[in-house]
């Protein structure tokens, strides 16, 4: 009996001694763990009326530009597009197209675009819309740039039938 009353104190001890390192850590990391909140993502402005079928469109800011391009005379949906980005003072990793239905959900079309070789900042990437059933469909195609954490974003606007 006498060797369980002295093994219980030492019980106590140790479990006091484990819940204030786990209160001590809560203290310290919980604050940090909360405030983990994702990238900020810098948003360029696109120029308004710009036919992306015609030209490089340009999106842009002080400190950077991006410029997206549709390489093809007419834009139908359900046949493969071919998008042109070219970036002026902006580092990416990766550079994605996230299209959506301005007015209505066309569902998840997203794209990683691959980095051409040979050529300075610019990527290309392939693209088939749906089908709208209301006629023409006004898209939003925003072009994000990812570099060590540092997002940058512009949406371009297009209609397609």
């Amino acid at each position: 009996m006498k060797q369980t009353k002295d093994k219980s104190p030492h019980l106590l001890q140790v479990m006091i001694i484990v819940a204030a390192i786990f209160g001590l850590g809560s203290v310290i990391y919980l604050p940090q763990l909360m405030h983990n909140t994702p990238p900020q993502t810098r948003i360029l402005q696109s120029t308004p009326g710009c036919e992306l079928t015609q030209t490089f469109c340009k999106a842009s800011d002080s400190t950077g530009a991006i410029r997206l391009k549709i390489n093809t005379p007419t834009i139908s949906s359900a046949k493969p597009l071919e998008f042109e980005v070219k970036l002026q003072d902006i580092a990416a990793d990766q550079v994605m197209l996230d299209l959506k239905g301005r007015d209505m959900f066309m569902g998840l079309n997203q794209v990683m675009l691959k980095k051409v070789a040979g050529e300075q900042d610019l990527w290309r990437g392939e693209v088939t819309l749906g089908v709208c059933t209301t006629g023409t469909m006004t898209w939003i195609t925003s072009v994000v740039t990812e570099h060590k954490g540092e997002r940058t974003q512009a949406d371009f606007f297009f209609d397609a039938k």
